[in-house]
Formats: structure tokens, C-alpha cells, sequence
């Protein structure tokens, strides 16, 4: 089996409208899609409406994915979501401008910086995710060993 890269980011979140406006100004992500799960299945709102035609219309969407370059991010509507949740952290593969953006943006969108370091920013968001973006290339997995890079071994 080959993996090639990350499809998507889903995450569940309990304000789905705030998030997908809160995503895109973080990311500076655009919708590429809203839909409803209907009991005929999956459907999608026209591109040419929005939140408030589907409410409108009793429309109650389920699922925004937003979109920028590479990166998919899914936002699956739930009615709450576990304060621990199952997911750590998502790392991001950024360039030396967008990190400087985002060490500016990430306080001003309400979000709890964790971590600030030269090539690393790791914060926490208003909705429970922790995000870990980088400059640093994960070309090589072995190098990203901490341990490794200080000389810092278990003793076994």
C-alpha cells in the first residue's frame, strides 16, 4: 500500500456557520461546498446560496468543506463535541510568510498560542483543536526526532 498525502481534515464541531467563517479567516480558506443529509441522501446547496437561503428554506446543513492549495477542511455538524475529543493535534507544512501571518492572525481570532518558536506555532482554537504549523520539511521522518536532533536518547 503507497499513501501519497492527506485528502482531507474532518473535524466536528458543534457551531458549524462560526467555524466555517472562523476557518476561513484563520486559513484563509474558501467553501468549496455546503451540504444536508436528507433521507435520500447527501445534497448540496447551489453555489450561489448560502446560509441564510438554507435556513430560509428549513434547511439545517451538516457538512461545509473549505479549501485553499492543498489543503481539504472538512466540518461535520454534531449536537456537542467531547472536550478531549479523539484527535491530538493536525500539523501544517507552511513557508516563512504565512507563518508570520498566522502568529499574527491566531490571537486576534481568539485562538491560545501553546507554543512560538522559530519555525513552529502551535495554538489551541476557540473550538478545542490543537493545530501545529511548521516551515521545517518532514522529507525525512527520522529527522523530526527530537531526541535525535539533541542527542537525547531513552536508556534502554
Amino acid at each position: 500500500m503507497v499513501l501519497h498525502s492527506v485528502t482531507h481534515i474532518a473535524l466536528r464541531v458543534d457551531q458549524l456557520k462560526d467555524a466555517e467563517a472562523f476557518y476561513s479567516e484563520l486559513f484563509g480558506l474558501e467553501v468549496a461546498f455546503r451540504e444536508a443529509e436528507t433521507p435520500g441522501g447527501w445534497r448540496t446547496l447551489p453555489d450561489a446560496k448560502g446560509w441564510e437561503d438554507a435556513q430560509r428554506a428549513g434547511i439545517e446543513l451538516g457538512l461545509v468543506m473549505l479549501h485553499r492549495g492543498g489543503l481539504r477542511l472538512a466540518l461535520e455538524a454534531v449536537r456537542s463535541v467531547a472536550n478531549d475529543g479523539q484527535l491530538s493535534h493536525i500539523g501544517l507544512h507552511t513557508d516563512d510568510e504565512e507563518l508570520g501571518r498566522l502568529r499574527m492572525r491566531v490571537r486576534a481570532v481568539g485562538c491560545q498560542v501553546a507554543v512560538d518558536r522559530e519555525q513552529a506555532l502551535v495554538f489551541d482554537d476557540p473550538f478545542g483543536v490543537r493545530w501545529e504549523i511548521n516551515t521545517f520539511s518532514y522529507g525525512d521522518p527520522k529527522a523530526l526526532s527530537t531526541g535525535a536532533r539533541r542527542g537525547l536518547w531513552l536508556e534502554v
